[in-house]
């Protein structure tokens, strides 16, 4: 028969290795649990240079043993079904601490807490019988230089006691608890109570079990409360984390799913639907609520192309100003509501700026659901559907070095059409294709040729000169006296630099008949 094993253990090394499993801040989370689970009703925390006590007004500790009893919590029965106490608690002090000073009922110990991981014996002395349970830890430094102990304590506190049930006073002045007031309006769901802000992601959220704050930080200033079911596992030792993170998160984020909807229906209903459709439009929409607003017959002006701050053109999405206010759904249906069958021509801009000339809305929220009005309501644009007609051609250049190799005509009228849809709307400015019509008011151009950004040349000045070029072409095009397009055409060194050998010459200048310089004569 062969040898047999078991499990064994290094007791004392186990036991000295597991400082390294704990933190400061969770010592004072077990601190905090065990007066809670004692039942007490008020907890004073004192702290100096270098001791921290902790007072309650609980049922005490029948046995003291089970205070330093790894893996035996000394909790009743209930207590371990109910939170699953583990037996960790004080074994974390003890790596922050030189000394351990306790006093519960009628009895009392103090020890080095080296003695205590060493498993030396320690002596329990009657002393005078006390309400309660007092715990003083001594040689205990703040976990960083730059701060007290006093400060760091605070700030922990402020913390760890943010949702905690019980009554906390630090050194003589209350800890604020904000989310232990009870006027509060927590949501009962399976796992837990739930206080919904609206103004946050559905997906952020914080968590609390058993009253202390456990797992991820949101990492934003607006978010969710979950009070988790006490029942609820967290990870052993230090209590950081919950056991099956993965898959508590998951229920979690179900539950934060469903009472965010619960708060959004709410609100609608104690709205007017304009009202609901301004605040919380997008918040249904980023949420997966968007069925909410299926039957409000106003629509949000951020679901549209703000035309004013992104005219027709090239258009850089972080720069796109949404605009506030609602917009009626018997106005969309007389004025229009299109979206642009997008490809990758640039006739797209010939569309958008067909819809802007006629009044029209452009489209450009994706995330409605199906079954929203204004899907039914949108008509689509193939781009190659938009016509131009310009009117007299004044002036047209095919090789201007812009960011874009694009062809310009200057004209002196401009109108857009549809295929199916006589009726004309006139333009300043349009792109069809590799061609910019533009007529002698136009302004802003340079957003036909290129974003600046992403293109290929990209140059810091590049849209200033193309920007100068532009108005030379338009200058030229508009002057009908072979002078004054000289005059345009001349280069700013020419113009406004002094030319010593130039000083009161008179020169002709000679073209041939295509326009061409021939000669020059003084």
């Amino acid at each position: 028969m062969g040898d047999t094993i078991r499990l064994k253990t290094n007791q004392q090394r186990l036991i000295a290795n597991l400082r390294h499993a704990f933190n400061p801040s969770s010592m004072l989370g077990e601190l905090l649990q065990n007066a809670r689970r004692a039942k007490a009703s008020h907890i004073l925390v004192e702290a100096d240079d270098n001791s921290l006590t902790v007072i309650d007004d609980g049922i005490g500790i029948a046995d003291l043993q089970s205070l330093i009893f790894i893996a035996e919590s000394g909790w009743d029965e209930e207590t371990q079904e109910r939170e699953n106490a583990f037996g960790m608690g004080v074994l974390s002090t003890l790596y922050f601490s030189e000394c351990l000073w306790v006093h519960s009922g009628s009895k009392s110990f103090s020890a080095s807490t080296a003695e205590i991981i060493a498993g030396e014996p320690i002596q329990v002395h009657e002393a005078p019988p006390r309400a309660g349970t007092g715990i003083k830890l001594d040689g205990v430094q703040p976990p960083f230089s730059g701060i007290t102990l006093q400060d760091w304590v605070w700030q922990q506190l402020l913390r760890l006691c943010e949702a905690f049930p019980v009554r906390v006073s630090f050194n003589g002045d209350d800890v604020p608890r904000p989310l232990a007031d009870p006027a509060l309006a927590w949501r009962e769901t399976p796992v837990g109570k739930i206080l919904i802000d609206l103004n946050a992601s559905y997906l952020h959220w914080r968590t609390f079990l058993q009253g202390l704050p456990i797992g991820r930080d949101p990492g934003t200033t607006n978010y969710h409360i979950v009070l988790l079911r006490d029942d609820m596992i967290a990870r052993l030792p230090d209590r950081q984390h919950l056991l099956n993170e993965t898959e508590d998160n998951q229920t979690i984020q179900a539950a934060v799913n469903q009472a965010f909807r619960e708060a959004l229906i709410e609100a609608k209903a104690s709205m007017s639907s304009e009202n609901f459709i301004e605040v919380y439009g997008n918040t249904c929409l980023a949420s997966l609520n968007a069925y909410l607003l299926n039957d409000i017959p106003f629509a949000h002006r951020a679901w549209f192309r703000n035309w004013k701050a992104v005219p027709p053109g090239y258009s850089q999405f972080w720069e796109r100003i949404k605009p506030g206010g609602v917009i009626a759904e018997d106005v969309l249906g007389k004025a229009g509501v299109w979206n642009i069958d997008i490809d990758d021509s640039d006739d797209t801009l010939t569309a958008e700026a067909y819809i802007n000339a006629s009044n029209g809305f452009l489209l450009e929220e994706h995330r409605l659901h199906p079954d929203h009005w204004l899907n039914r309501m949108v008509r689509s644009i193939p781009p190659d559907h938009v016509t131009v007609r310009p009117g007299q051609i004044l002036h047209e250049d095919r090789h201007l070095p812009l960011a874009d190799a694009v062809d310009l005509v200057l004209t002196d009228t401009l109108f857009l059409s549809l295929t199916d849809n006589p009726v004309e709307y006139p333009v300043s400015a349009v792109r069809a294709g590799d061609v910019i019509y533009i007529t002698t008011d136009a302004s802003d151009v340079t957003r036909l040729i290129s974003d600046y950004i992403f293109d290929d040349r990209y140059d810091d000045n590049a849209e200033d000169e193309d920007a100068d070029t532009i108005r030379t072409f338009v200058a030229v095009g508009q002057s009908q006296d072979p002078a004054r397009v000289i005059d345009a055409l001349l280069s700013d060194q020419l113009r406004y630099t002094p030319q010593s050998k130039l000083a009161n010459a008179t020169v002709r200048l000679v073209f041939d008949e295509q326009g061409r310089l021939k000669n020059v004569i003084s």
